[in-house]
Parts: structure tokens; sequence; C-alpha cells
């Protein structure tokens, strides 16, 4: 039961009900039924509880009234709501009790809806009308009263039944409202631990394909295993998409922008898709401006927006296409401009070409592949950097043309951040322990350490790990957070308690990559958070940072929203 709330009117909408002969004028009943067909107004992104507030305190401005009083389920698995308006003021839950009482025997008689009945109630008898708000699970009822011997007059009923027939309707509203949200959630909740799980079979075998390049000394690797690390680079960037596309729905993206060289930018996206141009056979032509173009953006969704766009060029070119990729930089501006002589665009495609989910015609192959949200990403992250990306296409066959255009930064208050692909660089030896409950991903990623010259131990249980840290004394943990009898947020903590600040850097390397994560994980002590599958170069840099080497270029890694 409340007390009584602010009242959701800035100014009063409706001036209340005079005790006026007959129901008033017909230009005032006008006016009350257009009052209160403007309510529906004030209901955008209320709860039901607000909604029988609004609807009770515009009722009694109409109509003479002593009390209104509604018994409703709002929600699933909640108790029923009861709220009581006496003379204009809600009554605290005290106070509701005796009226309570009295309405346990009303509900009992089924008094028939829409009519006046002489009750008893906690002061007297009254002339009171009940309105049903729905039968069933969701049921309920709204009473008014009033001690008038004429009370309602016709128009006067004709006006509690509106008001009760529109608060129902709000109510049911926001009744979906709630469990849309809910299932909202869930979907977010159910594609977080998606994530995680397809993470954790991705790190080892990202991890694996690495080191064996690195135990070949730069030598080409067999073609089974370029085939696995095409492949699985491919799921990889597949879930960041579909993650991704959660966030772009909800509104939820945010751009973390440092000032970078959009030359090596789209240098790096193109030598990423150049194992698809490879396999295509595919000739591919760049165009790119002799000095440096620089601007002020994420590097990581620029990445994205570029590499999505020379994925798509290449996945609707047939093999042995073209492919033409140009940088123009004017004053202001640079465009960025990805054409190809593949399939096209269809004109009945165009409407909702950079719309979510959203694809053309599929063959039963699946040949183009794709989830049909990368175009929409594309749009989003440039329209976040204040850009524009435009498509264009003759038709069908005759291939297509993408534009981004981007503003450029003119002078930079800073010295801007080259983004040249790091090389992994011999840090000073560190003792290392390594905590997670995945085994191939415990000795793969233990395995490379050691063949960086890294001392280190390894364990899947984190009540090992705390007796083996007191014996070892690493300098560095590298801990998984999902981990069985204590998560690592718990173990971080454990350690924290015994070393120094200076004395442990702790990394966290996970497959949870939401914002909420990173916070949680500074808040127990990580001074990074890695998410799976991880570069070498990002895990040797975090784990550098300890040896007194500085990260390399570019952006730390950070939560994508």
């Amino acid at each position: 039961m409340l007390t009584e709330p602010p009242s959701p009117f800035a100014e009063p909408m409706l001036e209340r009900a005079p005790d006026r002969p007959n129901g008033g004028d017909e230009g005032r009943n006008i006016r009350d039924l257009m009052g209160l067909l403007a309510l529906p107004a004030l209901w955008a992104g209320r709860d039901g509880a607000s909604i029988l507030q609004i609807t009770m305190e515009a009722a009694e401005r109409i109509v003479p009234m002593r009390f209104a009083m509604a018994n409703v389920q709002l929600l699933p698995d909640s108790p029923r709501y009861h709220v009581l308006r006496l003379d204009g003021e809600y009554l605290c839950e005290r106070e509701c009790r005796d009226w309570e009482a009295m309405l346990a025997e009303w509900e009992q008689t089924r008094l028939p809806d829409g009519r006046a009945h002489q009750l008893s109630t906690p002061l007297g008898p009254m002339r009171v009308v009940r309105l049903s708000m729905g039968y069933g699970t969701f049921g309920g009822d709204i009473w008014f009263g009033c001690d008038s011997a004429d009370f309602p007059q016709a128009p006067h009923l004709a006006f509690l039944s509106a008001a009760a027939s529109l608060a129902t309707t709000g109510v049911q509203t926001a009744r979906v409202d709630y469990e849309r949200e809910q299932a909202s959630r869930a979907k977010d909740e159910f594609l977080a631990m998606l994530g995680h799980e397809l993470r954790n079979p991705l790190a080892p075998i990202i991890t694996v394909i690495d080191l064996l390049r690195l135990r070949n000394k730069g030598e080409e690797l067999p073609r089974e295993h370029l085939i696995i690390e095409r492949q699985a680079k491919h799921l990889s960037s597949l879930l960041d998409d579909l993650l991704d596309a959660t966030r772009v729905v909800r509104g939820k993206v945010e751009l973390k922008p440092e000032p970078l060289d959009l030359i090596g930018l789209l240098t790096r996206a193109i030598e990423s898709a150049s194992t698809l141009f490879q396999e295509r056979s595919h000739a591919v032509h760049v165009a790119l401006p002799e000095r440096p173009v620089w601007m002020f953006g994420d590097p990581t969704r620029l990445m994205q927006v570029f590499a999505n766009l020379l994925t798509n060029a290449a996945k609707y070119t047939d093999r042995g296409g073209r492919i033409d990729i140009q940088m123009a930089a004017s004053h202001r501006q640079v465009k960025v401009t990805v054409q190809d002589n593949g399939s096209g665009i269809s004109p009945a495609l165009y409407p909702k070409l950079f719309k979510i989910f959203e694809q053309g015609t599929a063959t039963i192959d699946r040949s183009k592949g794709g989830l049909g949200i990368g175009l929409a990403l594309v749009k989003t992250f440039v329209e976040l950097h204040e850009g524009s990306v435009t498509a264009h296409s003759d038709g069908i066959g005759c291939g297509s043309t993408f534009t981004v255009t981007l503003p450029l930064l003119s002078q930079p208050n800073e010295a801007p951040v080259a983004l040249e692909s790091p090389a992994v660089t011999a840090h000073p030896s560190a003792r290392i322990l390594v905590v997670d409950d995945n085994l191939d991903a415990l000795e793969s990623v233990r395995d490379y350490l050691i063949h960086r010259g890294h001392e280190v131990i390894a364990t899947s249980e984190p009540l090992q790990a705390v007796r083996m840290a007191a014996q070892f004394r690493p300098t560095v943990a590298v801990l998984d957070i999902g981990l069985p009898e204590m998560d690592g947020y718990a173990l971080a903590q454990a350690l924290r308690k015994s070393f120094p600040a200076d004395a442990l850097r702790l990394v966290a390397l996970t497959g949870y990559g939401q914002a909420k994560d990173f916070e949680r994980s500074r808040a127990a002590g990580f001074e990074a958070h890695l998410v799976k599958p991880v570069s070498l170069e990002a895990l040797e840099a975090a784990i550098g940072r300890n040896c007194g080497e500085e990260q390399p270029p570019g952006r730390t890694p950070g939560p994508s929203a």
C-alpha cells in the first residue's frame, strides 16, 4: 500500500468535480471526456501502479466522489496491488486495513459490474460502483463511492466506465512492456552466457595455432592448420557481431575514441581480409593517400566497419573478381570506398539494406553466409563517429559500392597513436600463475608463456591456486572468471590479501566480456581484463606491464559497451 505519491500531473489537467446537478452542461461533459481520452499520453514509460493512480486522480476531478479504490493483479507472481484515495488523499497501509476488510466482504457478494449499490463502508453507508479491470489470472476491480443519494448520475457512470476501460488497457500495456523487458533481459543473459561458452573452446584453438607459428619460427603452417585458424577466427568474428547486435538494439554501444591514423587502420583491415581474398582469387587494388590521415575515433569499432565491408565484398564477389579500395581525404573529411564487381544489390533490398537481421535472398547452400548483422553494425558505428555510409549498385550482377565518410581531426591535441600490428617482443621473465578450469585453455596459455621464457605454474582448481601462490610467489596471476568453488573475482580478492598491491599483477582472461564484467573485475582488483580468444600480443602486453615494460601501441582491450 502506498502513502501519498507525487501527483503525475505537472498542472491540474482537470479541475476537481463540483457538485453540479444533472452532471453539468454539455460543453463541460465534452471537455471532461476529452480530458479522459488524453490520459494514455501520460502512460509512456509508467508502470501499472502509476497508471491506476493517474486514472483515479483524473476520475475524481470529473465525478464528485468520496473514494476510489483499486485491487488489481499488476504483474505475474506478485501480490495484488491495493490503492485507496479518500477525499482526494492517498491512505497509508495502516489506515487502509478497515477498507481492505470491507473490500473482502464486497468481493464475496459478487456485485454486478457497472451498477450502483448501497454498501457499508468504514465511513458509513455509501453508493458504490464496481467496475471490472479484467478476469482470470490478471483480473481486478476498481471501486468508486460517494455518500450522495444520486451517485452516480448517468453522465458520471459513463465517465467512470470510460476511465476504468482506459486504466485496464494501460495496465495491460504496462504488463506487456514489463514482460517484454524481462524477456529481453533473459535473452541478453543467455547471449552473454552463450558468448562465454563459445569463447572457451575458441580460445585454445587460436592460441595453439599462434603457438605453432611461433615454434615454426615464421615458416608457413600446413594447409590444415591454416584452415583451422581461418575458421576459428571467423567464428570469433561472428560471435562478436552477434553480441554487438544486442548492444545496438538496446542502445548500449559506447565509443572509446582516440587520435588514430586511418590509413594504418584500413591497412590492418585489408590484411585481416587478405586470406579470404586469396582463397577466392580476387584481384584487390588499393589506392591510399601518401600522408597519414588523422581522425578521432574508436579503433576497435572502425576496424569492425572496414572488416565487415571488405568481408562482404569478398563474399558477394565471384571467384576471380575485382575489389577496389580507395581513400580520399579533403580538408574536413575522408571518404573510404569499397567497390566490387560482384552480385550487386537488388532494388527491393535497398530500403532494408542497413537494417539488422536483414539479408538478400539466401540460396539453399547459404554460400554467402552471414547473420544479416554486419551492415547494421557498420551504419551504427559510422554514425556514432558523426559520419555516414552509403551504398550504390546498378542492379543484380552489376557489383556494388559502399562509401564511408568520416570527419577528420585537423589539429590533434596529443600525438596520434599508430595502429600498426604490434610484434611480440621479448619481455623480462616473470613468475606467472595461470588458473583456468578449461584444461585446453589452461595448457595452451601455459605452453605459450613457457615458450616466451616465463616461469609458469598452472592449475584448474582455485583453492589449490591459493596454496600454490603462497609457495610459488608469482608476480603475475592470469585468472579465468568462471571457476568452480570460487570464481575469479573471489580468487583475486583472496590473492590480494596475501600479496602487496605492487607485488602481484592480476590479469583476467575470460569469456565474459560485458561492461558489467569489466566493472566487477576492476572492483576485484584486476589490472587488466582480456576477453577470450585473446591475441598473444595483448596477453604479452598485459603481463609485460608488470615486468617494467610499456604496453604496445594501440587500444587497451576493454568492454564493447
